[in-house]
């Protein structure tokens, strides 16, 4: 990631004063999103520490802590007590700073602590009732000391892999078995490999899923495993493109689904030329694991819109059925998802259906609403017993 320093660095924390404003919102999570930060404990490893990776401190607490412990006395200062600290502020502020141990707390917060430090919610959250961390630039400067050392922890953690596979000109089927957590088994990837003026290039990609389990991938990152040490002595290339960043999707299980981006050129520097005959390649991903794939289910419509029009609509419109209540008057165009003076049909009968419960018809909003203490703006319906019989003798009509 390029250092580049952003213009309003800002730190959704809160005033600590007791009583002093914390959070413009109820139970806020800092605006963050969680990229996979460890949560670990106080003094005991992110990961990669006691190995002479990012964060080592043989003997002691790891480095990332120690900053984070100089710069917890500015941090409960101004973002403690009844805020991030007790959290008795109303609303509900998170407790990312609750003792008995603020660093526990603040590594549990979702999207605090990630790969990307500048993409910390802590940096991320704007000036809200709170003062933003770049209002002290003394303040801002520990902040991002701290959060630069976890973010170097996060990236020297191993991430799940495949082995070292070679490669073949024309379809490729690599087993991912190795790079699956929570038992997964049985996914593969496949494309088409092909070489364009020593560019490795990736087509017809897809994941198959093994039946009755769907997979989730999330950033897988090809990299290349060369036969002997190069002059800077890499045995490894990764794909510094971050060509698949974008790729976090579901597939379903049983099924051979394009894995987007679907075709790519891998052209980060080392990967050019590409050699098939002694070049390998294995695949690292943030996540493959099991996931769910959302199902979205069609709008219900209207069963039978012919009887709306004769049966129901005349009612509503105060041509029909004796309740002496014009629907359309104010409801003809469009307020409160209804245009009963509309030309199709169709789409009145599914605005109607809309405000109806399948359920129970008798909890229907077309029924409730107009009830005494409904809160219609029209008033109430003076026959609530006849309208609840009208709407259950025609629910053939839409369900």
């Amino acid at each position: 990631m390029a250092n580049i320093r952003l213009t309003a660095l800002t730190l959704g924390l809160a005033i600590a004063a007791a009583g002093a404003a914390c959070s413009d919102d109820a139970a806020d999570k800092l605006g963050g999103r969680n990229t996979g930060a460890s949560s670990g404990s106080s003094g005991g490893s992110s990961g990669a520490n006691g190995d002479g990776g990012p964060g080592s401190n043989p003997g002691g607490p790891p480095a990332e802590e120690l900053l984070f412990r100089a710069v917890e006395p500015d941090l409960k200062t101004k973002c403690g007590n009844a805020c991030h600290d007790l959290a008795t502020y109303k609303p509900t502020p998170p407790a990312f700073l609750a003792g008995p141990d603020a660093y526990k707390s603040i590594k549990a917060e979702p999207g605090a602590i990630v790969a990307d430090y500048y993409q910390s919610s802590l940096l991320q959250k704007g000036s809200h009732a709170g003062p933003a961390v770049g209002s002290d630039p003394t303040f801002e400067a520990k902040v991002i000391e701290w959060l630069k050392m976890e973010s170097a922890v996060i990236q020297s953690q191993k991430k799940p892999s495949t082995d070292a596979v070679a490669l073949v000109a024309g379809p490729n089927d690599l087993d991912m078995t190795k790079a699956c957590v929570g038992g997964l088994t049985g996914v593969h990837l496949k494309f088409d490999a092909s070489l364009v003026g020593g560019i490795l290039s990736l087509n017809n990609i897809k994941v198959l899923a093994a039946a009755g389990t769907d997979v989730h991938v999330y950033k897988p990152k090809f990299i290349k495993v060369l036969a002997k040490a190069n002059a800077s002595n890499q045995t490894e290339i990764p794909d510094g493109a971050e060509t698949f960043s974008n790729t976090d999707q579901t597939v379903p299980g049983g099924a051979e689904t394009v894995l987007t981006p679907g075709a790519a050129f891998i052209t980060a520097a080392g990967w050019t030329p590409f050699d098939f005959a002694s070049d390998k390649v294995r695949i690292e991903v943030e996540k493959l694991e099991p996931g769910k794939v959302q199902v979205i289910e069609a709008a219900k419509v209207c069963k039978n819109v012919a009887n709306f029009t004769a049966n129901v609509l005349p009612t509503l419109k105060q041509q029909a059925g004796g309740f002496n209540l014009n629907c359309a008057q104010c409801h003809g165009n469009g307020l409160a998802g209804l245009s009963l003076n509309g030309a199709d049909q169709a789409v009145v009968c599914n605005q109607v259906l809309g405000k109806l419960n399948e359920a129970d018809i008798t909890k229907s909003l077309m029924i409730t609403h107009l009830a005494a203490n409904g809160g219609h703006g029209g008033g109430p319906i003076t026959d609530t017993a006849g309208w609840t019989t009208f709407w259950t003798n025609n629910k053939g009509v839409f369900f």
